[in-house]
């Protein structure tokens, strides 16, 4: 005979980070969490995604042992403050992009030009370019991206890696023999 345990025990279960207290919970409680967050948004998408915000925002500071604790008999209710804020947020989110393509819109000295194949052609162009990076072990691909991408100098690149400028110098060397022949060596560019 499996036991229940109320809200409050699986909270404090959850705080230590028990995936099974978390799973129990979400069960109890993502369908509340929905119709609230539906009810606020009016968008079935937007009450799903707050919904996923919520439990894994919730998840995330559980494992991180990070998770507040809450009044007791306030668990359903935290939950469900939680993903009408997530709701909230992401209509106002949505409501920002909405006036910022009608300002774009709206600007008279833009033409209405049909730009759909240039950015399907940029889209394919990096995933070309992506293809051919999978070839570097993930440490070089990435002072590549920091370097080509990012603008990134070589100090600062190893600033944020956490490894000496030799290092940072000597992964974006191999890459650069290793790319030379490929249509990418371009973003590489000059050895310093």
């Amino acid at each position: 005979m499996m036991v229940l345990m109320d809200d409050d025990s699986l909270w404090e279960d959850l705080r230590s980070g028990d995936e099974a207290a978390f799973r129990r919970l979400f069960e109890r409680h993502s369908r509340a969490v929905y119709n609230v967050a539906f009810r606020h948004s009016a968008s079935w998408a937007t009450a799903e995604e707050a919904t996923q915000l919520c439990f894994a925002g919730v998840w995330r500071r559980a494992t991180a042992g990070t998770l507040s604790q809450v009044n007791p008999g306030a668990v359903r209710a935290w939950l469900c403050a939680v993903g009408r804020n997530e709701a909230r947020n992401l209509v106002r989110s949505a409501g920002r992009r909405l006036r910022l393509v009608e300002r774009i819109e709206a600007q008279p000295s833009r033409t209405a030009a049909d730009n759909v194949g240039q950015w399907l052609a940029h889209e394919e162009s990096m995933r070309r370019i992506n293809h051919v990076l999978d070839r570097l072990p993930d440490a070089q691909r990435q002072v590549v991206e920091l370097v080509a991408w990012g603008g990134c100098t070589m100090a600062e690149v190893g600033e944020a890696l956490g490894v000496p400028v030799g290092t940072v110098k000597s992964r974006l060397a191999r890459a650069r023999a290793t790319l030379a022949t490929t249509e990418v060596a371009h973003l590489l560019g000059e050895e310093n």
